[in-house]
């Protein structure tokens, strides 16, 4: 045996008395080192699981692996939403096709959508609307059975508006208005005004539309975040999204997919909406309303919105509905209840009759309103502001509803509803190749023509020729509806449904943005860099970023949780090194006299030196393998039993309802690692310590 061999076995000998004589301060060691590597193996196993849950769900969503956009554009592109409520300024992609036919030449480039946000406003009327136009149909049918029945819904909405005219007038300055409001409202309720309404139909809708219908405003008005891409492409390689409701927009057809968050948000009933928030709290995040403030403030608030149930009742719906809702009520309803007071105290809800009254409401209650402003197949007009600064409004057909598979319960997932691109082309306000063709066509047949900013005073206002001036007879009036064709509302919805386009209208034109799919989804940042090359060398004037980036706010949480998890690792260790580093000091000091005869003995520097090095690292290995070992069973019963969302953000984080986190031998050596380097670091200052201990200390110490 070599004499390194021994001094490393009679090293190895001392270094195992050593920890076994100290047993006190050796565990104190080792605990701290199996926590830190334990806590060190679940926090990168947590952080690398939820940037897998995230990658996955923002990718299959939304994003794709990498978007790309005009690099001309003043902002980010944000695509689940960024610092201010607006939309940002990314620029413009004028040829999509141009585009995708280059980066589909990228090795690893599966696909490319054209994609583009905008937002639009759409209005479906208020309560009184929907019965007015019922009221309008019955009328041209000269359905008198009907009419007796709408007229006495409308009579019911009328007598609940006139409750309202006592408070209106206390605070009110304009009497007059108000007086002409309430002759109107009970002009509506005499019998007379039903009498011969078929006779007069015309006239008494216009009234009813005039006077009636603007004081029952409720505000029907509602804003959608459209996404406008190719349906087809957007269905195939984006695997989280699916139709729940309807069906999906047809090839090479026009119109809208509603995400189903915004449909049972923001444009169902508002009873039902506020019953389903009240149930969602309860259920999901463990609230109850028999001791939550908020909870029980909410339910009171629910009990004043009567009156959209009530307005929405015809007369033979109140008497299939009345005496329902006196049994349910049992002695809380008395003889004398209207059915306006019978639903106000079914809608006082609290935590001993909520689950009751929800599904009574569901089951009585909902078939007989209108639980959804807008619903699958109807045609809606859309409003937004171009880019340009007016007003573009298109009638699109809503063919269904989506949503996205996992994160069903997010209000991230319903962030965008779906268009076809070309309806977003419209609402952006760019004209299609059809619509160009249209306008040319009109400025050729009047005769318009192009002036030059030099001769234009010329050209507007005449040179040196004369003005002529033709006069018209004067007996042809003048009719600025001659030649109008006024369109029903079944006819408009055909037309609707008639528009189609091609392939290549679609793809030949604007895009603001587009998905890139990946075959390899993990090499994204080789992919990237070849896309950037490919950039340059075509020309092609854009900016290509990653999920993270491309995702906005959303996509840089998780750049957050990482530093949070870091920092806090980083505390942890420190105060791990700094207890470590007290400890050896200390039991250094109280070694002096054996590290002094070991010196006296012959025992050199170096050796005294890997021998209080040896002592960390063997306490190091084992607490490591110990603490690594505890760190990957808490992540499998994890991945068994999943980490609860506690609320919807981090559901959309999680992915779905819970997290199943998983580790990886990366994670493992991770720690180990670290804790190896924290462990030596720790005990460097002690060793350099020992080293320099003479052995005349040794027979003081002795003495």
């Amino acid at each position: 045996m070599s004499q390194t061999q021994s001094s490393l076995r009679m090293i190895s000998l001392i270094a195992m008395r050593n920890i076994m004589s100290n047993k006190v301060k050796s565990s104190i060691v080792a605990s701290i080192m199996v926590f830190g590597t334990m806590l060190l193996v679940v926090g990168t196993a947590l952080l690398d699981s939820v940037e897998s849950s995230m990658q996955k769900v923002v990718t299959s969503s939304l994003t794709g692996q990498l978007q790309v956009y005009s690099s001309q554009g003043k902002d980010e592109l944000a695509l689940f939403g960024g610092l201010t409520a607006s939309l940002p300024e990314i620029g413009e992609i004028e040829d999509f096709s141009r585009i995708k036919s280059s980066l589909e030449e990228v090795p690893n480039v599966q696909a490319v959508v054209p994609m583009g946000l905008t937002v639009s406003t759409g209005s479906s009327g208020n309560d009184i609307d929907e019965v007015l136009r019922q009221l309008r149909d019955a009328a041209s049918n000269n359905d008198a059975q009907t009419v007796a029945s709408l007229s006495g819904q409308v009579r019911e909405i009328a007598g609940s508006l006139l409750e309202e005219y006592a408070d209106k007038e206390k605070i009110s300055n304009d009497l007059n208005r108000l007086d002409k409001e309430r002759a109107a409202l009970e002009e509506v309720q005499k019998d007379a005004f039903w009498q011969d309404f078929t006779q007069n139909s015309q006239e008494r809708l216009l009234f009813l539309d005039t006077k009636i219908a603007p004081l029952a405003n409720n505000g029907r008005r509602f804003f959608m975040r459209i996404l406008g891409t190719d349906p087809q492409a957007f269905k195939q390689h984006f695997d989280r999204f699916e139709v729940v409701k309807g069906e999906m927009i047809p090839p090479g057809q026009r119109g809208v997919l509603i995400s189903k968050r915004t449909h049972e948000r923001f444009l169902k009933h508002r009873v039902a909406r506020e019953l389903d928030r009240i149930k969602r709290e309860i259920e999901l995040e463990g609230r109850s309303l028999e001791d939550d403030e908020l909870l029980q403030a909410r339910a009171r608030r629910l009990s004043r919105q009567y009156r959209r149930v009530t307005f929405q009742l015809d007369p033979s719906e109140v008497a299939q509905l009345e005496p329902k809702l006196r049994d349910i009520l049992g002695s809380e309803a008395s003889a004398k209840d209207s059915i306006k007071e019978l639903i106000q105290k079914f809608l006082h809800v609290d935590h001993s009759n909520f689950d009751a009254r929800y599904d009574f409401f569901y089951a009585q209650v909902a078939p007989m309103i209108e639980l959804y402003r807008v619903n699958v197949g109807d045609v809606v007009p859309l409003q937004s502001f171009t880019r340009r600064g007016y007003v573009k409004a298109v009638n699109v057909k809503i063919w269904g509803t989506f949503q996205f598979k996992g994160i069903e319960d997010s209000d991230l997932a319903g962030v965008v509803n779906i268009s076809d691109l070309l309806t977003f082309r419209e609402l952006y306000g760019k004209m299609t190749r059809a619509q160009r063709a249209e306008l040319e066509a009109l400025r050729d047949s009047i005769g318009v023509e192009d002036i030059s900013r030099d001769s234009a005073e010329d050209d507007l206002f005449g040179g040196s020729d004369e003005i002529a001036i033709v006069e018209q007879d004067s007996q042809e009036s003048f009719d600025e509806f001659q030649d109008v064709e006024v369109m029903a509302r079944e006819d408009r919805i055909k037309q609707v449904e008639n528009l189609t386009y091609s392939q290549q209208e679609l793809e030949q034109g604007l895009a603001l943005n587009a998905a890139v799919i990946l075959e390899d989804p993990d090499d994204i940042q080789r992919t990237r860099a070849l896309i950037n090359q490919k950039i340059q060398q075509d020309d092609l004037k854009l900016k290509v970023v990653d999920w993270k980036e491309a995702a906005g706010l959303v996509g840089q949480l998780i750049v957050v949780i990482q530093i949070v998890l870091y920092v806090a690792i980083f505390i942890i260790f420190l105060v791990a090194l700094v207890i470590i580093n007290n400890s050896m000091v200390m039991a250094t000091t109280e070694r002096m006299a054996e590290v002094g005869t070991m010196r006296a003995i012959g025992a050199q520097r170096g050796f005294i030196l890997v021998l209080f090095m040896l002592e960390t690292l063997v306490l190091g290995l084992g607490a490591g393998f110990t603490g690594a070992l505890l760190g990957v069973g808490i992540i499998e019963i994890l991945g068994v039993w999943g980490i609860p969302a506690a609320n919807e953000i981090v559901r959309f984080i999680f992915a779905g309802p819970r997290l199943y986190p998983h580790v990886s031998l990366s994670n493992v050596l991770i720690a180990a690692g670290v804790i190896f380097v924290v462990s030596l670091l720790s005990t460097l200052y002690p060793a350099l310590i020992a080293t320099r201990i003479q052995p005349v200390v040794a027979m003081r110490g002795r003495d």
